[in-house]
Formats: structure tokens, sequence, C-alpha cells
């Protein structure tokens, strides 16, 4: 059996895998933490580590995908820079380890949500699916888009960094990135509380209230803030409504920007919480749709959506996000 060496790096999870082309299915994955440190070449070191784990004994397809966390720049084979990794390490090179270590000839690279959601739509490409949308809320928020069948990429890759369209010009929280007012940096699992906290400091979380003594307290996970708005904890429930409007906001701009079919929605902020999804964030975005709703699903390939789809990437060659090959 011929395998497709694919790459996973996320703000997260590393994961390498071996993925069999015909049926998408992953026949090998190794998956360790991706280092938290400012330090450029501490991902390429441990790319490097865990491919050696994953290939021992298979013959590789010549080409391989990598799916990243950007912004990248996908013809040098780059991270530019990684908002959501802690150190916020720049010119992370996810490339070069592939091709050093003699394991294929060529490398393509895909940004992780662009990779889901040729994923996604590869799946479902014999139903007459045309026009897809994917979009991620976890630790940070992602999209990726096919339209007309085509992976939308953008000039460096970087096309639908989603998380980055701005739902509140006030500017009140900063994002990881450097900008003011983006969604990701209001709905994110890894600003949630951020935000919860920012409203505490201004009065707007009610005192006497169990979310209200949590962010005090000084605690740090978001899913403590789902819980609180199951129990009909007063502060959750004021929050979670503004927490709502953020996150209708976003899914319903994207919506009526790109019009597409399907919406796959995954992440862990979403999959674990679909209940205050389809209870409080879908109904709202009804206020700010033009267009008619799209259907909603859920990743067919779950958390390993971008890996299949870096596969994928390879597989066809994809336009776009061949990196230049090394000298």
């Amino acid at each position: 059996m011929e395998a497709v060496l694919a790459v996973d790096v996320g703000a997260t999870w590393l994961r390498v895998g071996l993925v069999d082309i015909s049926s998408l299915k992953l026949i090998k994955l190794t998956k360790v933490p991706t280092p938290q440190t400012h330090y450029s070449d501490a991902i390429p070191e441990a790319l490097r580590s865990a491919l050696m784990s994953t290939i021992a004994g298979v013959r590789l397809h010549r080409a391989a995908g990598v799916a990243s966390i950007g912004p990248l720049d996908s013809t040098a084979g780059e991270i530019l820079k990684a908002p959501n990794v802690v150190g916020r390490p720049s010119r992370v090179d996810v490339a070069s380890p592939l091709i050093e270590l003699g394991l294929v000839e060529e490398v393509y690279l895909i940004n992780d949500c662009n990779a889901a959601a040729l994923a996604e739509w590869w799946a479902r490409r014999t139903e007459g699916v045309e026009d897809l949308l994917y979009v991620t809320i976890s630790t940070g928020i992602g999209a990726g888009c096919v339209l007309s069948s085509r992976p939308l990429l953008g000039r460096r890759g970087n096309a639908m960094e989603l998380g980055h369209v701005v739902v509140d010009p006030s500017g009140y929280l900063p994002c990881g990135c450097g900008g003011k007012g983006h969604w990701e940096a209001y709905g994110s699992g890894g600003n949630v509380l951020a935000f919860a906290r920012r409203l505490l400091e201004d009065g707007h979380i009610p005192k006497s209230t169990q979310l209200w003594a949590y962010v005090d307290s000084g605690g740090r996970d978001p899913s403590e803030v789902f819980r609180l708005y199951r129990a009909a904890d007063p502060g959750a429930a004021a929050f979670c409504e503004r927490l709502a409007s953020i996150q209708a906001a976003g899914l319903a701009s994207a919506v009526n920007v790109l019009d597409p079919e399907v919406l796959v929605l995954g992440g862990s902020v979403y999959l674990g919480n679909r209940d205050f999804f389809v209870n409080d964030v879908f109904p709202m975005m009804e206020r700010y749709l033009m267009l008619e709703s799209p259907v909603m699903e859920d990743p067919v390939f779950g958390e390993h959506s971008p890996i299949v789809g870096a596969a994928i990437a390879c597989s066809m060659e994809l336009e776009g996000a061949r990196v230049l090959k090394r000298k």
C-alpha cells in the first residue's frame, strides 16, 4: 500500500499521519503536544521526531501534505507567526524537515482550516455539493471554504482567516495577532474567559453569581462557563447572551459573504457545547443573515479533517499550495 504522508500543525497538537488516499483512512497516527515557546525551531524539531516514529516500514508517496495554523507563506513552507502558540514564534519552517530527512520530494502546505474544508467537501462532492464553508471554534477560530468545487486559498495561503474579522469595532478586546475587536478575541476557547474577566472588571457581570466568583478566583477552564450556563447561573446567562451575539455575528457574516450550501462546524468549543449553539447562537444568526441559512453539519472526519485534507491537497497537487523545492 502506498501511503500519503500528512502533517497537521495545530496550536495545541502536532499530528503526523499516513493516509490511504483511496479510502481516506488514517493508517497510522502520531500525536504530540505542540511546543509552547518563542523558539522558532521547537516545532520543526518536534516534527522531525514525530516523523521518524511514524514512517517506519512504509513506502511513501513522493510528496507530502502539511496542514498548518497560520498565517502562512505557503510557497516558502513557513508559518509567518503563530498567535495562538505560547511565545508566538515567527518564521517557523514546517516544510524543510520533510525534505531534509529525505522522506519526500515535494511538500504541499495549506492552512489547516482550508485543509479541513477540502476534506469535508471531498467527502460530499459525490452528493453534488460544490460550495462548502468549514468553521472551527476551538483554541482559536478558523475557517476554510470550497467555492464552485475549488478551494479558496489566497495569495500566500491565508484566505479565510475568519477568526480575524472585526465583530466589535470598538476594539474592546485585543486579539493575540495584535488586532482589536476580532471574533477570535471574544469567542475562541482560548479567549472566552478573558472576555468574561474584562466584563467582570467593567461591572457587566453581576456579583454574587457563580460565574463572577469563578472568574474572580482566577479560573482558567472555559468549559466551566458553559457548565454554569446549563446550571442557569445568572452571571453565566448574562455572559453567554453576549457571547452568543458574537458567535452569531461571525457565522452570519461568513454566510452572507460566501453563500455556502453547507456549513460544517467543528472545534472543541462547538462540539462540546452544541446545546448553546442550537438554543442561543443559531436563532440569533437569523437576525444578521441576509441570505438563506445553509445546511449545518458536523465534520465527517472529526478532529482529523485537517490531516486528511493535507493528504488530499498533496494527492491532487493542489495549485497554490506547492512549496518551492529546497536546493
